[in-house]
C-alpha cells in the first residue's frame, strides 16, 4: 500500500479510537505503524505540521494508559525529529504489552480451569451427599466457565448416572452432542438415560435441540432413531434410521436399530 498523509492519518485515528476503547495493543500498533510510515515518506511542510500535531496528541494520550505507566514511569515523550528512535521504542513497548497480556491470560486460563475443578468436586461431594439440587448448582457453574473444556459434559453426565440421576444427566448431554456430535460416547449415555430414567422424549427433544445448533449429523439421526425405535414409533424410527445410513453407510447404531425393528417387524 502507497504511503500517504492521508494513510499515516488515518493510521492516528485508529490509535486514538482505540486508546478510547481501552484496547493498549491495538493504540500501540497503530501508532507504531503511523512513526514508521512518517519515517519512510517525504511529506509537504503543512502535512508534515499537522501529523506532528496527531502524534503529539497520540503520544499524550498513550501515556495516560496504565500499563505504560507502569512500563514507563516517566512517559513517552514527542520529540519532534526523533521519530526513527521513537518508533524502534513504541515497538519495543508493544512487545512489552503484548507478553505482559499474555502472561494475564495464561493466569487467567489456570485460575478458571481451577475454579471448574473445585465446582465439580464441591457437586460430586453433593452427590455423595444425595443432594442433587446443590450438585447441580455447581456443575452449572462449572459449565458456564466452559471455553474449549467440550469433555465437561459428558464427564458431568456420567457423574450424574452413577448416582441413579438419569433424567438429570440428560442436559449435560444436549451439552456434549451440541459441542462435539461427532461423539458416541454422548448417545450412549442418551441411550442409557432414556432407558434407566423411562424418558425417551425428554431424550428425544435433547437431540432435536441439539440439531437445531449443530446440524442434521447420521450420529444424531441414529440416535433418535434408536430412541423412538424404544418407544414403539416404528415407521419414524425405520425413516430416520434410514437415513443416517444413506448418510453414514455401516454407522453401528443405525445398523443395530435397523435390526431391533426388523426383529419386532
Amino acid at each position: 500500500m502507497q504511503i500517504t498523509a492521508k494513510t499515516i492519518k488515518e493510521d492516528l485515528a485508529r490509535c486514538k479510537a482505540a486508546y478510547l476503547k481501552n484496547e493498549d495493543l491495538r493504540s500501540l500498533a497503530t501508532l507504531a505503524s503511523a512513526l514508521k510510515a512518517f519515517v519512510a515518506v517525504k511529506l509537504p511542510g503543512t502535512d508534515r505540521a499537522e501529523i506532528e500535531s496527531l502524534l503529539r496528541e497520540a503520544f499524550s494520550n498513550i501515556n495516560k494508559m496504565q500499563r505504560i505507566q507502569k512500563l514507563v514511569p516517566k512517559g513517552l515523550p514527542y520529540v519532534k525529529g526523533q521519530e526513527p528512535k521513537l518508533f524502534q521504542f513504541v515497538a519495543a513497548v508493544y512487545k512489552k504489552v503484548q507478553e505482559d497480556l499474555e502472561r494475564e491470560s495464561l493466569a487467567q486460563m489456570r485460575e478458571r480451569k481451577l475454579k471448574i475443578d473445585q465446582l465439580i468436586i464441591k457437586g460430586q461431594k453433593y452427590l455423595e451427599e444425595n443432594n442433587l439440587l446443590e450438585a447441580q448448582r455447581s456443575f452449572r457453574e462449572a459449565v458456564s466457565l466452559r471455553v474449549d473444556e467440550d469433555g465437561l459434559f459428558p464427564m458431568l453426565a456420567v457423574k450424574l448416572q452413577d448416582k441413579g440421576h438419569h433424567k438429570a444427566s440428560i442436559e449435560y448431554l444436549r451439552g456434549a452432542m451440541e459441542t462435539s456430535p461427532e461423539n458416541p460416547r454422548a448417545y450412549d449415555l442418551l441411550a442409557t438415560a432414556a432407558l434407566k430414567s423411562g424418558e425417551p422424549d425428554a431424550c428425544l427433544k435433547a437431540i432435536a435441540d441439539a440439531r437445531k445448533k449443530a446440524g442434521d449429523r447420521p450420529l444424531m439421526m441414529a440416535a433418535s432413531a434408536y430412541l423412538k425405535a424404544r418407544a414403539g414409533r416404528r415407521d419414524e424410527a425405520m425413516a430416520e434410521a434410514r437415513a443416517a445410513l444413506d448418510a453414514s453407510p455401516g454407522l453401528e447404531l443405525a445398523s443395530r436399530t435397523m435390526k431391533l425393528l426388523q426383529k419386532h417387524g
